[in-house]
This record gives structure tokens, C-alpha cells and sequence, in this order.
């Protein structure tokens, strides 16, 4: 019995410590939205400034289902929202 809690401990370590990697250097927090305020206003100016170098007039950020919602405001002057991947940053068409 105790052998198995054993083993399931190390597998949910391991994957663990395999996912972590992923987000290392990306400037995205792998759960974005938790932790102080503080935090979060860092973590969405950090993408907005990253979506602004990628030439998307982006003003705010959010999580949404897994994606980051960036509203975007066009050349027009109008606003909409695009999604992107975490990490990325790649456009994703809903």
C-alpha cells in the first residue's frame, strides 16, 4: 500500500517537474490570475508589452479558458478582442 502512494507521488512530481520547463522564460505565469494583485497587473503589463513589440495595439489582458483575451484597438480607433496562446503568444481564431 504504501509502495503505490509512493510510486503515485513520484509520477505527479515528475510530470510536474517536465510541464515547469514549458513556461520558463516566457514572461507568463503557467497559472495567470492568482496570487496578489500586484502580481497579476506585473503579469498582464508584461503581456501587453510583448504584444505591443509584436506590433498588436493591445491595452489590456486577461485569462480566459486556458488563452490570453487581449483587447486590441484597430486602426480605425475601434476595439476588439483577439486570443492568444499562452507562452507564444500566437493568434488563435475562435
Amino acid at each position: 500500500m504504501i509502495k503505490n502512494i509512493v510510486l503515485a507521488v513520484v509520477a505527479v512530481a515528475s510530470v510536474s517537474a517536465v510541464a515547469l520547463p514549458a513556461y520558463a522564460g516566457t514572461g507568463i505565469t503557467p497559472v495567470f490570475g492568482t496570487g496578489d494583485n500586484d502580481d497579476q497587473d506585473w503579469v498582464a503589463s508584461t503581456i501587453v508589452d510583448r504584444l505591443n513589440e509584436q506590433g498588436v495595439n493591445a491595452t489590456s489582458v486577461e485569462n480566459w479558458g486556458g488563452l490570453i483575451r487581449a483587447y486590441v484597438t484597430l486602426e480605425d480607433g475601434s476595439e476588439v478582442m483577439q486570443f492568444y496562446t499562452p507562452g507564444s503568444l500566437n493568434q488563435v481564431s475562435l
